[in-house]
């Protein structure tokens, strides 16, 4: 009896073994699922953030990284450094740490600090050039961060590398928009400094003028006329400033409105150089080359012939001897029409040609106008679908080179050109 008590014990013991031994493998299996599916949550996390991590020992050794998941790239068998690990230039030829710029680097600098005094550092921001190929390297600005761990008596460092390019370039964007902003601002207030000088002057002429005219009995008949000739060269001239600031002020307002008619080019430009003639100096040959008589253009008239004339009159203004000459051709590769203004005069120095289509510039003081010429012919000239570029040596001249788009002729002009 007392051992049939005893052997059912026994099974009770071995039954209750079995039901724990069950329940625990159980257990264990939702565990490993859990643990299973963290890995897998984990891994996931390092491969879709956008940073490199990076475990790495006092020998910049990297031993974890998600950097092959990131760039999709063959785990490496051998361990490599951080530097050759992302393929910085510098560790290239000799390795991590032993290259030229190595010992400079912020990076390595930072890293070599914290594991010394071991604390973390973060956000460091550094510029690195990495090697995409044998041809090529690209530089990028990264922000660094540093977190020292010592586990189980193994120093290590864990490491974050940012791609910050964008978010450089956007700043630098950003920075130069508001260095606009402050520009805009700046030549405003010149602007109208300016202005209102060069309207008070023409102004106190006048003034001047007529009340000498009108005020002084003594003054003959012929004096009297030379005085009311000043007085209308100041008046046109102020017409002409007036004219000048209405059309800057269309042109700022992004309002210039292009009047497209059809005209025969060189008869244009013989028209030009005809009515230019009489204020050239006797000494300069004044001419007009171009081998397309016939030559439709599709544009505004008005507004090229302004270019035009403005280049011609500075040209003139500054040329005693030599030649000026127009010239136009058809560039059928970029469908442009090219101008070349071109003259042996006195030329301009260097240190002038950056600011020569600045508002209110003059390269010489001493002549007529307020300098706003050549900013409007660039405008315009933009407006037109071109560019304007120059060179010129001081006693040698000047030659301006300026292209607008070679528009299509309209049907109906083409007709009407064919029936001439």
């Amino acid at each position: 009896m007392n051992n049939h008590i005893i052997i059912a014990i026994l099974i009770c013991i071995i039954l209750f073994i079995v039901y724990k031994y069950i329940q625990a493998r159980q257990i264990i299996s939702e565990k490993k699922g859990e643990i299973g599916t963290s890995t897998a949550l984990f891994n996931f996390i390092l491969q879709h953030i956008k940073s490199y991590i990076l475990v790495i020992d006092r020998n910049f050794i990297v031993e974890k990284t998600n950097y092959y998941a990131i760039t999709n790239t063959p785990i490496s068998e051998q361990p490599k450094k951080v530097g050759e690990l992302i393929n910085c230039v510098n560790s290239i030829a000799k390795g991590c740490g032993n290259g030229e710029l190595c010992q400079t680097c912020p990076i390595r600098q930072a890293i070599t600090e914290a594991f010394r005094s071991k604390k973390d550092f973060s956000n460091l921001e550094a510029t690195v050039n990495l090697r995409l190929s044998e041809k090529k390297n690209l530089k990028c600005n990264v922000s660094v961060s540093g977190s020292y761990m010592n586990l189980q008596d193994r120093p290590e460092m864990l490491i974050t590398i940012h791609d910050i390019t964008e978010l450089k370039q956007a700043q630098i964007r950003l920075e130069d928009a508001l260095s606009k902003t402050e520009r805009i601002e700046k030549s405003k207030f010149t602007f109208l400094e300016k202005l209102g000088n060069e309207i008070n002057d023409q102004l106190n002429c006048i003034l001047g003028w007529t009340n000498l005219v009108s005020t002084d009995s003594t003054l003959t008949h012929k004096q009297q006329n030379e005085y009311m000739n000043l007085i209308y060269e100041h008046s046109d001239q102020l017409s002409h400033m007036a004219n000048d600031v209405l059309r800057l002020a269309r042109i700022d307002a992004h309002k210039i409105d292009l009047q497209m008619t059809t005209f025969c080019l060189h008869e244009f430009c013989q028209d030009i150089i005809l009515l230019r003639m009489n204020n050239t100096h006797p000494n300069v040959e004044l001419y007009l080359e171009g081998d397309s008589p016939k030559l439709l253009v599709y544009t505004d008239q008005q507004k090229l012939y302004q270019v035009i004339i403005n280049i011609l009159s500075n040209a003139q203004k500054f040329t005693d001897k030599g030649h000026i000459k127009l010239a136009y051709s058809v560039n059928k590769e970029q469908d442009l029409i090219d101008f070349i203004v071109e003259d042996t005069g006195v030329g301009m120095p260097p240190r002038i040609h950056a600011y020569l289509f600045e508002r209110f510039y003059k390269a010489n003081t001493f002549t007529d106008g307020p300098g706003l010429g050549l900013s409007i012919c660039k405008a315009y000239i933009e407006a037109m679908g071109g560019t304007i570029q120059f060179t010129s040596a001081e006693g040698r001249g000047t030659r301006f080179h300026f292209s607008i788009r070679k528009e299509p002729i309209p049907a109906n002009d083409v007709a009407l050109d064919m029936n001439k």
